[in-house]
Order: structure tokens, then sequence, then C-alpha cells
């Protein structure tokens, strides 16, 4: 489909972008204040700027649809500092006020937002990069004083983080969320579960109360154990039957669903419905390396649960492999056999891979090697560990003209795409 036509809006002194969907039916807008967290996605109305069917909770910079990121060995003030918190370390107290290390998307608890260091808006997508502050501007003091968002030199303290945000329609329905995170210190930061993105549906203030949670089965799941920090958030652990979970309104009419393309079915979900939030995330775990980068896709479904429903299962059945060619790089020896080697990923599973020379010659690649560094880059794949794939041919003799080296793979829903292209010279 062609891509739709992008806005810009200011209301009430924020600058929100907006991407339609290729029939202008649905939108979804990003607020630049905000670090590019989504805080629309609903109908089309006519008019510029949100309505009453934003399916998003756009009340504050901890809320929208954003990534959260957090290191257990520094997950509260008072331990943070020293990175003792997952060994004896004594936090100032386990809550939110006092969280540690953690870079949230849209702002801190101040309620000052990110910001946005670039943005383009055009060709159907939103594209923007972020460097999210830290929620709480005190999480490595090595007491418990909690006043820095009265502090000019801390209310706006950034991480050492960079996020990358590119949001595009992939069907009317269906919001394409991708991720790219840049981790730009010297820290390491083991493994815990992150917000990969969470999930704030609309609460009834601005738009319906989407408080109702079915799992990818249809099953409606209470949100009802009480959490002990004192916060006075309940939550609820549940397993889906499938890789997403839905918050819809009262009769289950109207809703926003969330899709998770590694495949990850572990979920939490968080509601107070006295202040009021609905939110569900999926619970994705995995380290940070120092100085390192890592990727996520996530989709966003607009609609009742049978929508939401549908819309899942296509996606799930309908999304292609995707990887990347190590080697060959650059020239080949004549009359030898040249390595081919990269790696290959889908959300069920790559059955095939096979190299394509001059768009006629076909050589069958194997599949699944040992790639432990794949999985630190898009974690939380099914085998993610064994997804190399690898093969030699021999490219002939010297040649001024270069060879056309295609590898394509196909997934286990028969789904096949050209995953990398490369130019080969044989001198």
């Amino acid at each position: 489909d062609p891509p739709g036509p992008t806005e810009s809006t200011t209301v009430d002194g924020y600058q929100d972008e907006y991407v339609y969907d290729s029939t202008s039916y649905l939108k979804v807008g990003v607020r630049r204040e905000w670090g590019g967290s989504v805080v629309f996605f609903g109908i089309a109305d006519g008019s510029p700027g949100s309505n009453g069917t934003n399916a998003i909770d756009a009340n504050d910079t901890g809320r929208e649809v954003q990534v959260a990121l957090y290191d257990p060995d520094r997950s509260y003030q008072g331990c943070a500092w020293d990175a003792s918190c997952s060994s004896g370390g004594t936090p100032c107290a386990t809550s939110i006020t006092y969280l540690g290390w953690n870079p949230v998307q849209g702002g801190n608890r101040c309620n000052n937002g990110s910001g946005v260091d670039s943005l383009t808006s055009a060709d159907g997508a939103i594209d923007l990069w972020t460097t999210p502050l830290q929620w709480n501007p005190n999480w490595d003091f090595t007491d418990c004083d909690s006043s820095g968002c009265d502090d000019s030199s801390l209310a706006y303290r950034e991480s050492d983080v960079q996020l990358r945000q590119t949001v595009r329609f992939v069907r009317t329905h269906v919001v394409e969320l991708r991720y790219e995170i840049a981790n730009l210190s010297d820290l390491e930061h083991s493994s815990t579960v992150h917000e990969l993105p969470t999930l704030y549906a609309s609460n009834g203030l601005e738009g319906p109360d989407l408080w109702r949670l079915f799992d990818g089965g249809g099953n409606e799941i209470s949100i009802d154990t009480l959490d002990s920090s004192g916060d006075g958030f309940y939550y609820e652990y549940f397993t889906s039957p499938e890789p997403w979970a839905t918050l819809q309104n009262d009769d289950a009419s109207y809703g926003v669903g969330i899709l998770y393309e590694n495949g990850t079915t572990a979920f939490m979900a968080w509601q107070l419905r006295s202040l009021p939030f609905n939110n569900i995330r999926a619970l994705i775990d995995f380290a940070i390396p120092a100085s390192s980068s890592l990727a996520a896709r996530a989709y966003l479904i607009l609609g009742n649960l049978d929508t939401i429903d549908g819309e899942a299962q296509w996606l799930q059945d309908n999304l292609p492999p995707f990887g990347w060619m190590d080697e060959p790089t650059g020239s080949v020896s004549p009359h030898a056999a040249s390595t081919i080697g990269g790696w290959a990923l889908d959300n069920r599973g790559v059955s095939s891979v096979k190299a394509v020379i001059d768009e006629t010659e076909e050589v069958a690649l194997s599949y699944g090697s040992d790639r432990a560094d794949v999985c630190l880059v898009w974690p939380g794949y099914p085998g993610c560990n064994a997804v190399g794939l690898s093969g030699s041919h021999d490219f002939g003799a010297a040649s001024q003209c270069p060879h056309l080296l295609e590898i394509v793979a196909t997934d286990s829903d028969g789904n096949e795409r050209t995953i990398a292209r490369d130019l080969v010279f044989v001198q």
C-alpha cells in the first residue's frame, strides 16, 4: 500500500507528529517533548491532533507507549551507586520514587520530558532519536535525598543511553514500532526484565477506559494482586497462548493490543483504577553489555477483541525472516571456495537458507550454527543462539564485472525474503 500522509500539530504547548494509514482511517502520533513516545493511536476524525478515540494514555512522562530500561545491580537509590542492589546493598525504599538506573523514553518522575535529538517524518514513517532521561534524578546518590526535581542541575539529568524509534503502519489496524538502543557507557547492565516497550492504554479521562485485560487466547485476566511497595498499585503475571495481549473497554468492542515479534509470551500487567492507569508489557529478559547496541520490534493493533486476534494471527503468519551477511566482503580469490556466512532470524523459526548468484544459480546453505552474539542484539527470539548460516561457492575466474550475491531465507510459514544482497568481485 502507498504510505499515508503525515501531519504536525501544536496543542497545549506540545509538538506532536502523526502518520496516517494508507486509507487515512487511523493515525498514530508521537510527542517531541516526551522523547517521541507514542501518545495517540485511534481513528482519524478529520481534525488535527488527538480526539476521543485515543487508545493511549498520554497523561504524563511515565506512561504512553515507550521504552524503559533497568539494571538489577542498580535497581534502587541507596545501592545503585556501588552496584550492590543484588548483593546485599540497602535501598532507600522499593518505590518508584527511589528507582535506580532507569532510562525512560518519555521523561522522568519530575514530569520533565526527554525531548528528541532529531526527528524526520516522511514516506509514511516517523523516525527519531532521543536520549532518555533518568527516571530518578537522584538515582546514584549515596543517601536518600529525593529533591532532584527542585535542582536545576539534576531535573533534566540524561541517561547514558541513546534510543532510535521508527513508527509506521504495516496494515490499516497495525503499527510497527522498531527500536535500536545504544549503551554509550562502559557500564555493563546485568540481565533483567525491561519494557521494550510498555503499553499504557487510555484510562477514561481523555479517551475510552480500556481496563479489561485479555491474553492472546481471548481469556480475561484479573489484575488484582496488591504490590508490596506501598505505591498502591495492583499487578498480575500471566502467560499468554500467543505473544500478544490487549486492553479493552467495558464490552470489548474497542481497545488496543501489543504483539512482540520475538515471540515472548510472558507478560505483566499493572493497574490502579483510582488513579487511573492500565498497563501491559512483555517480560523480555536481557543484559545490556558495555558500549553495545540492541534492537527489537513490536506492533500496536487497534480494534475490538476479534479484530486484534485476527490481525495478530495475520502478523505472525506473514512476518518474514530477516538477517545479515557477514562474508564475503569485497573481493574473493579466483577459482577458490569462498566462504559465505551470516545469520537469519524469524518470529517462528527459519526452515531453509540459500545463496543466489547473479539471480540464476542457487547454493543451499547450512543453518543453525552458534551465533550467541545475535541474541545480544535481538533478544528473546526462539533459538536465537543457533541462527548462523554458512556455505561456500566458487565464483570462477577473475573479472572486472562483479557477481550479485543474495541470501534468501524461508521461514516455517513459507515466507521468503532476501535478507542480504552484495556485489562480489573476483580478483
